[in-house]
C-alpha cells in the first residue's frame, strides 16, 4: 500500500487557522496558463450531515508543506425535485445556465475477469443486474467494462437494456493454483516462497515429494522428510528448483495483474473528459501487490484526473472450495487479506470504500451507493512547480477546513496530465459536446432572442452568452466557444459554430475570475430546437449549458411579433438586462406584417412589475411608429424607455403588450435587475476599425466591377443595349447611362444593371439602389448584382440592408472573397466584431486558401472585444 505521510495532516492542523486570514488579505486571481487542479471534497459536521454553506476562505489545501490557495470553489448538489422536472425547467428558463443544473449519477461497473474464479462472477453479475434494474434512475448513466477482454466494453449510456444484455458476457478466469513440472503450487504459496518463508518451503517440498514430484525436484521422500543422510544436497537442489518455479509463477501472475491495472487506468483516463464524480464499482477477488505499486499509483492518478471514486467489492469466498483439487495448507484469511489489500488501496486513495466479503451483501451496499446524494464541493488550486515538471506523477495533498467540528473526505492527491495538443483540445470539446450532462468547470449563462430574418421562411436567433473565465496573462489569450443546435424531432443539426472569446483583463470584485462575453446569430426555420453551448479555457476547464428554443414563424399573413429585447448599459443584447434607476429601462420590440395597413393601429404598453407580477412599479404606453418595408413585407421597430425613479433595487418582470384597436395581439416578458444610480461612461475598449472608405469609381473599376461589365457586354450582344455596355467598358458612364433609356429598359436586366453602375459612379446612391433592385427582380440569382446592390445600400446609409445584400451575394457565390470581406466591414461599422469574425470564418470555410480573409481576420482578432 502507498506510504502515508502523517506529517502532512499535522501541518494542515497547524496552518489552517492562519490560512483563512491570508486568503482574506490577498485577492486571489486565476490567470490563464495555470493547470488548475480540481478535487471534489465532501464536508460534514460532527453529526455527519453535509455542510451546505462552506466558504472558499475556509478551505485549506497543503502540498509538500505549502498552502495552495483555492482559486475555484463550487458547490455541486442535486435538485430537490424530480430530475425530469428540474431539467425541463432549466433548459426552458429565460437564461440557460449550468449552475445547479440537474445531473444524474455516473456509474462505471468493472469486472476484473482475470481475478475472479470461474463461476464466482455469477453472484456479482446478478448483483449488478439487480442494481441496474432497481437503483439506476433514468437520469443516471452506466458504463460496463470487463477487463481484460473479451467481454463488455460499453461507455456511459442511458440504455440500461444494452448494459443488461452485455452482462451475460462476463466470465471469470482466475486459477488459484498453478501447475509446475513437479506438481501443483498455490499462487499465494509462490509469493510466500519468493519472500523466503522457510517453513513453507520445507513443507511444500515434503508435500510435492509425497505427491510424486520428488523426482522432478531431485529429492527422495526420505530426504524431503529428513530421514536419509546426505539429503542436504538433494534438498538444496529442490529448494533452488522450487524457488525458480515460484518466481516464474509470481512473474506470470504479476504480468496478468499489471495488464489489468494498465487497462483499468486507460479506461478511467479515457472517461476523464466527461465531467462529474464517477462511482467505479469494481468486482474482483484481488491480487498481490508486492511488485505493483507503480501500476496502482497510475490507476490512482487516472482516477484523480477523471474524478473517479472506487467502491471495491471483495468477491473472495470464505471456506474451502470443492472445485479445487488441492486446498492450500495456508491460513485462508491471510491470503484473502493479502489479495484485497490493493482493492482497499484504490478505495482509500480515491475517497471510496472497500466492501469486504461482498458476496453476501452486494445488493445492500450497491443500494447505499445509489442513495448517496451528490452534495459536494469542487475546489481548484494551482499545482506545485514539481508537479508541472513531472506530469503524470501522483502528488499527495491534504485538504482541511478551518470550521470547528467539520470533517473533510477527499482523494489523497492528484496527477497532472501531459501538456494538451491542438488535437487534445478538439477532442475534449467534442467530448463535452457529447457528454450526458452539462459541464460545470466554468460557469456559463446564455439566452436567445428570436427576430425575423431576411430570407423567406427563416427566423433569426441571436445568442448572447457570458462565461466566468480566468484572467488573461497575455492579450492573445482566448477561450474556445462552440455551439450546436439540433431539431428536437430528428436530432438533425440546423446550426453550429465555433469562435473564441477574449479572456477578461481583470477579475470581478471579490472573485478569482472575470467575465467574458460573446454573441452570435444564425437563421433557422420555425420549429423547436435543443442547443448546447460549450466554453473551454486554455488550461482545459470547460463549461456547457443546454437550452430549448421554440422559434415561432414571423412571416405569416397575420401580424407577428419578435421577442422582447431589453438593453443593458453598454450592452445592447444582454444575457440578463440591468437597468439603472436614474437612467430608466430601455428596450425594443418588432412587429411584422405582409401589408402596412396591418401595422397602422398598433399600440405598445410596457409595465415593470415585481417578480410575483402583482405590483406595477412603472409603465409606458405609446402608439408605434410608421411601418417601413423589409425583405418581404413591412416592419415596425418600437424602441421604448420606461422611467423607473421609484423602483427599489432588485429583480423585476417587464411585461410588454401589443394591441390593435384594443385587442391584444401579443404579450412578451423578460426579467430585469434594477440597480441604483447611473452606469457611468462606457469602458474604453478598442474595437477593430472598419477598413477606410473606397471611392465609388474605384469600386466599379475594380476586379469585380470589370467582371460585371464584361458579363453585361457579352449578354448585350445583339440587343438594344449593346452600345450602352460598350460605353461602360470604356468607362464613359454618362454616355452609358443615357444609352439605357428606352421603352423596354425598365424591365431589362442589362439596362438596369448598367444604370446602377453609372449612377453609383456619379454617387447617386438612392438611384443605384432603385436600378439594381429592379435588376435583381429580373435575375434574383445573380451574385454580382447582389454584391453591388449592397454597396449602394451602404453608401445610401442603410448598412443593415447592405448586409442583407452581401449575405445574398456570399450565398449565391461562396467563392466571392469580396462579399465576405464586405460583410465583415459592415458588421464592424455596426460595432459587431464577433459577427465580423463569424463572416470571415464562414468565408474561410468556403475558401480556405484566401490570404485576404485570413489577414483581415487576424487584424480583427488583434482588437477583439
Amino acid at each position: 500500500m502507498f506510504r502515508r505521510f502523517q506529517t502532512a495532516a499535522l501541518i494542515a492542523l497547524l496552518m489552517s487557522a492562519s490560512a483563512a486570514g491570508v486568503y482574506a488579505q490577498a485577492q486571489l486571481t486565476f490567470r490563464s496558463g495555470i493547470d488548475l487542479v480540481r478535487l471534489d471534497i465532501r464536508v460534514v459536521d460532527a453529526a455527519a450531515r453535509p455542510i451546505t454553506d462552506l466558504r472558499q476562505d475556509e478551505v485549506v489545501i497543503i502540498e509538500d508543506g505549502v498552502v495552495r490557495p483555492p482559486l475555484m470553489f463550487q458547490r455541486i448538489t442535486e435538485p430537490a425535485e424530480l430530475f425530469v422536472d428540474a431539467a425541463t425547467k432549466a433548459v426552458t428558463a429565460e437564461v440557460s445556465t449550468n449552475e445547479g443544473f440537474p445531473r444524474g449519477h455516473l456509474y462505471l461497473i468493472v469486472f476484473d475477469q482475470s481475478h475472479i474464479t470461474a463461476g464466482n462472477e455469477q453472484r456479482a453479475r446478478l448483483a449488478a443486474e439487480q442494481f441496474i434494474r432497481r437503483q439506476v434512475r433514468p437520469s443516471d448513466r452506466v458504463a460496463l467494462f470487463a477487463i481484460p477482454g473479451p467481454g463488455p466494453q460499453v461507455g456511459f449510456t442511458a440504455d440500461r437494456t444494452r448494459v443488461l444484455d452485455e452482462l451475460a458476457r462476463v466470465r471469470g478466469s482466475y486459477q488459484r493454483v498453478a501447475t509446475t513440472p513437479f506438481g501443483n503450487l498455490p499462487i499465494f504459496d509462490a509469493h510466500r516462497i519468493t519472500q523466503g518463508d522457510e517453513r513453507l518451503i520445507m513443507d511444500t517440498i515434503a508435500r510435492l515429494t509425497i505427491e510424486g514430484g520428488g523426482d522432478a525436484l531431485g529429492v527422495s521422500s526420505s530426504a524431503a522428510t529428513g530421514g536419509r543422510a546426505g539429503g542436504g544436497e538433494d534438498l538444496s537442489t529442490a529448494r533452488r528448483l522450487l524457488a525458480e518455479n515460484a518466481r516464474i509463477i509470481v512473474q506470470q501472475t504479476d504480468a496478468e495483474s499489471r495488464q489489468f491495472l494498465q487497462r483499468l487506468a486507460d479506461v478511467i483516463r479515457g472517461l476523464g473528459d466527461i465531467e462529474g464524480r464517477k462511482s467505479v464499482v469494481l468486482f474482483s477477488e484481488g491480487f498481490f501487490q508486492d511488485n505493483l505499486n507503480r501500476e496502482l499509483e497510475a490507476v490512482a492518478a487516472a482516477a484523480a484526473q477523471s474524478y473517479a471514486v472506487f467502491y471495491s467489492f471483495d468477491l473472495n469466498r470464505r471456506g474451502p472450495s470443492i472445485t479445487e483439487a488441492y486446498v492450500p495448507d495456508t491460513v485462508q484469511s491471510s491470503e484473502i487479506q493479502g489479495r484485497i489489500a490493493p482493492l482497499g488501496t484504490l478505495a482509500v486513495e480515491t475517497d471510496g470504500t472497500l466492501i469486504v466479503d461482498a458476496a453476501s451483501r452486494s445488493d445492500e451496499t450497491l443500494a447505499q451507493i445509489a442513495r448517496q446524494a451528490q452534495d459536494y464541493y469542487l475546489i481548484g488550486f494551482e499545482p506545485s512547480e514539481r508537479a508541472r515538471a513531472r506530469r503524470g506523477e501522483y502528488r499527495r495533498v491534504t485538504v482541511t477546513v478551518s470550521r470547528p467540528g467539520a470533517r473533510v473526505s477527499t482523494r489523497t492527491g492528484y496527477a497532472l496530465r501531459a501538456e494538451p495538443t491542438a488535437a487534445d483540445r478538439q477532442r475534449a470539446i467534442s467530448s463535452v459536446m457529447g457528454s450526458p450532462f452539462v459541464q460545470q468547470g466554468l460557469k456559463i449563462d446564455y439566452t436567445t432572442y428570436v427576430i425575423k430574418a431576411d430570407a423567406p421562411g427563416q427566423q433569426r436567433v441571436v445568442l448572447s452568452l457570458t462565461a466566468q473565465l480566468p484572467v488573461r496573462a497575455t492579450p492573445e489569450d482566448r477561450a474556445d466557444v462552440v455551439f450546436v443546435a439540433r431539431d428536437v424531432r430528428d436530432g438533425r443539426v440546423v446550426a453550429s459554430g465555433t469562435d473564441a472569446i477574449a479572456l477578461p483583463e481583470s477579475p470581478r470584485a471579490g472573485a478569482a475570475m472575470g467575465t467574458g462575453q460573446w454573441r452570435v446569430q444564425f437563421s433557422v426555420p420555425s420549429g423547436s430546437y435543443l442547443m448546447r453551448a460549450v466554453v473551454r479555457e486554455p488550461g482545459g476547464l470547460s463549461g456547457s449549458a443546454d437550452r430549448r428554443i421554440d422559434v415561432r414563424p414571423l412571416d405569416t399573413p397575420n401580424v407577428a411579433v419578435s421577442d422582447l429585447i431589453l438593453s443593458s448599459h453598454h450592452n445592447a443584447i444582454p444575457v440578463r438586462a440591468v437597468a439603472y434607476r436614474d437612467e430608466g429601462l430601455s428596450g425594443l420590440l418588432e412587429a411584422y406584417a405582409r401589408s402596412a395597413n396591418q401595422l397602422q393601429t398598433l399600440s405598445l404598453t410596457v409595465t415593470v412589475r415585481t417578480p410575483d407580477g402583482k405590483e406595477a412599479t412603472a409603465s409606458y404606453s405609446s402608439p408605434l411608429p410608421a411601418p417601413v418595408t423589409d425583405a418581404d413585407g413591412f416592419i415596425v421597430r418600437a424602441p421604448f424607455t420606461v422611467p423607473i425613479p421609484t423602483a427599489a433595487p432588485g429583480a423585476y418582470v417587464v411585461h410588454a403588450t401589443l394591441t390593435s384597436d384594443g385587442a391584444v395581439l401579443a404579450e412578451r416578458t423578460r426579467f430585469v435587475d434594477v440597480v441604483e444610480g447611473t452606469a457611468g461612461p462606457a469602458p474604453t475598449r478598442p474595437l477593430p476599425a472598419p477598413a477606410p472608405p473606397v471611392a465609388p469609381r474605384a469600386i466599379v473599376e475594380g476586379q469585380l466591377g470589370q467582371a460585371y461589365v464584361a458579363e453585361l457586354l457579352q449578354l448585350s450582344a445583339g440587343t438594344a443595349f449593346a452600345g450602352a455596355a460598350e460605353q461602360a467598358a470604356r468607362g464613359q458612364w454618362e454616355q452609358a447611362e443615357a444609352a439605357t433609356h428606352g421603352a423596354t429598359a425598365e424591365e431589362n436586366f442589362i439596362a438596369q444593371a448598367l444604370r446602377g453602375l453609372a449612377r453609383f459612379v456619379r454617387e447617386d446612391f438612392p438611384g443605384s439602389v432603385t436600378a439594381w433592385t429592379r435588376a435583381q427582380t429580373r435575375e434574383p440569382d445573380h451574385a454580382l448584382t447582389a454584391f453591388f446592390l449592397g454597396w449602394a445600400h451602404e453608401r445610401a446609409g442603410d448598412t443593415r440592408a447592405a448586409l442583407t445584400s452581401w449575405r445574398g451575394a456570399a450565398h449565391l457565390d461562396p467563392q466571392m472573397v469580396s462579399a465576405h470581406l464586405a460583410l465583415a466591414e459592415g458588421y464592424l461599422k455596426l460595432q459587431q466584431p464577433a459577427l465580423a469574425r463569424q463572416a470571415l470564418r464562414a468565408g474561410l470555410d468556403a475558401i480556405p486558401g484566401s490570404a485576404e480573409l485570413r489577414t483581415r481576420l487576424m487584424q480583427i482578432e488583434g482588437g477583439r472585444e
